[in-house]
């Protein structure tokens, strides 16, 4: 796409997570998984972009123009290629959703907002830092903590997702992008309203939520 906006409605959803087959499968990725969904659904391809540090990908449907990112840079420096992106589209914010995974949030639990801070995530402390301000959509993903509370925190998000987590992380994706698409379509209160009173399943092996904010990569 060339660097303007598009003459229709537009959205930017940029999912957040580290590049590479090291991390591919990562429960830092979660976002990333969320845009791969959201674009297969369209059956369209990401590719590299000459002026953006990330992978894009983007389709028409429904008379609206989508584009979806994945940023090349690492987690902590994901504000480059949100910055970056916007710029060279011309997006206002409005138009702006960040896709993350949240240890705050129980496997299969999602969270819309229209702002807010970090939590703690890196990535979008990155963001805030190159947008000067909080006020951008984010939708969290939650991907829980370790069962035992003295296992490294910054270690265990970018270990693979084990098999008895598979379940509850498609029930997230599909989720996610139900949320995506209801924001397209209806705006951000609407889904809001629908997805955020979803509630996780209750597997045994699901551990309580301690709520507290802890820096990660």
């Amino acid at each position: 796409m060339k660097g303007k906006a598009s003459t229709g409605p537009h959205c930017l959803v940029i999912g957040l997570g580290n590049p590479g087959k090291r991390y591919e499968s990562s429960r830092h990725n979660a976002g990333f998984r969320v845009v791969e969904r959201l674009a297969l659904q369209s059956k369209a391809l990401f590719s590299a972009h000459a002026r953006i540090p990330a992978l894009v990908a983007d389709w028409k449907t429904k008379g609206f123009q989508w584009i979806a990112l994945k940023p090349v840079t690492f987690m902590n420096l994901s504000g480059q290629a949100v910055a970056a992106a916007l710029n060279f589209w011309k997006f206002e914010l409005s138009s702006l959703m960040i896709v993350l995974d949240d240890v705050e949030l129980k496997p299969g639990e999602l969270r819309l907002r229209k702002q807010g801070g970090t939590g703690g995530h890196q990535g979008l402390n990155s963001i805030i830092e190159h947008l000067h301000t909080r006020q951008f959509a984010r939708l969290r993903i939650g991907i829980g903590r370790p069962s035992a509370p003295d296992i490294d925190l910054s270690k265990w998000v970018l270990e693979s997702f084990e098999k008895t987590e598979l379940p509850r992380l498609e029930d997230s994706i599909r989720k996610a992008v139900g949320a995506i698409e209801t924001w397209v379509a209806a705006g951000l209160d609407v889904a809001m309203n629908r997805y955020n009173r979803q509630t996780a399943p209750k597997p045994k092996d699901v551990h309580p939520d301690s709520r507290r904010k802890t820096n990660i990569l």
